[in-house]
């Protein structure tokens, strides 16, 4: 689980402002724990819509973990698997303030919650940029996120002022996880006004000096390099920030069961969740060495081409690069 969940659920779900202070605390747990006894007195009875509405009250008026994972439970009852698995993650974000049978009742949970849904880690290139899936706000100011989908066709967006938002649809499958990549590019300068050229007689056309091929070779090779390191880049911020989100999950680890904890069966959700941080921030360091390596490989042969295709006089080829989650590229825009 990556300690980046998206969608905060303590914050989202907190409806209103409470006295700040030890009288407000004690009168927000007071209400949890009513209507937690409310809840465990309708799941006793199999009233499961009533049990539900009852452990969200008591979760929205004292967000402790113990009652995010009741509220998963119950979920995963009723067949809300997505919102079970959140819920269910949320609770186990700290499992060393769980009693060991919560713990184990909710890692349980999680795991067949997590068989009927998907997920997907996405990494986007500015980490001030909001980040959107399906037209619902997940947050901003990270360089990763975390999320759980119903299986089916989904769309993610990265969005900033003064770049051109990047929109990446997918397809989630059942118990699968999804690697999605943002890269936003600035916005390009409104063109400046072309001045009107004096009326001059016909001149018969100028022969180029050299070979138009060249030029264009050698724009499109340095504008494809630039948009790979340009990715190369995004990854490796994104793998940086999934490689500290392990570290302080294997200290958690250390801390609560010491060196060998990942034998005994109680931290195998917890371990299983460092194997699969672990995973994600392999899989990114890997994208982000092939973009640079790729990017050497084709700045290095343009720059060649000053030797082998010298550049013509002038030129009416334009390249502009593009870099995108999917790939990059060039436009070329001119006459030959």
């Amino acid at each position: 689980m990556a300690a980046s969940v998206v969608w905060s659920l303590a914050a989202a779900a907190a409806g209103e402002e409470r006295p700040a202070g030890p009288s407000g605390a004690a009168a927000a747990r007071s209400e949890a724990d009513e209507a937690l006894a409310r809840g465990e007195r309708a799941r006793r009875a199999g009233r499961w819509e009533e049990a539900e509405a009852a452990y969200r009250a008591a979760w929205q008026a004292d967000p402790r973990p113990e009652l995010a994972g009741e509220l998963g439970l119950c979920e995963l009852a009723l067949g809300r698997f997505r919102d079970a698995a959140e819920h269910l993650g949320e609770s186990l974000l700290y499992p060393e303030t769980l009693a060991p049978a919560a713990r184990r009742r909710f890692s349980e949970g999680l795991t067949r919650a997590e068989r009927e849904v998907s997920s997907a880690t996405i990494a986007v290139s500015r980490p001030e940029a909001e980040v959107f899936i399906d037209g619902r706000r997940i947050g901003r100011g990270q360089a990763t996120y975390f999320v759980y989908l119903d299986p089916g066709r989904h769309e993610a967006r990265g969005r900033l002022d003064g770049y051109l938002d990047e929109v990446y649809p997918f397809e989630a499958q059942r118990g699968r996880e999804s690697m999605i990549g943002l890269h936003l590019e600035p916005k390009p300068s409104p063109p400046a006004a072309a001045p009107v050229a004096p009326v001059r007689a016909a001149a018969a056309p100028v022969p180029a000096s050299g070979p138009a091929a060249g030029t264009v070779f050698r724009v499109a090779g340095l504008a494809f390099a630039a948009a790979g390191i340009a990715l190369g880049t995004g990854f490796t911020l994104a793998a940086a920030a999934r490689g500290d989100e392990a570290a302080a999950q294997a200290e958690a680890i250390r801390r609560r069961g010491g060196p060998a904890a990942c034998v005994y069966t109680d931290y195998e959700r917890p371990c299983g969740a460092l194997r699969k941080t672990n995973g994600a921030r392999d899989t990114l360091e890997t994208f982000a060495w092939a973009s640079f390596i790729g990017a050497g490989v084709v700045g290095a042969v343009a720059i060649s081409s000053f030797w082998w295709a010298p550049a013509p006089r002038a030129s009416a080829v334009r390249a502009v690069p593009l870099a995108t989650a999917e790939g990059g590229g060039v436009l070329f825009v001119g006459a030959w």
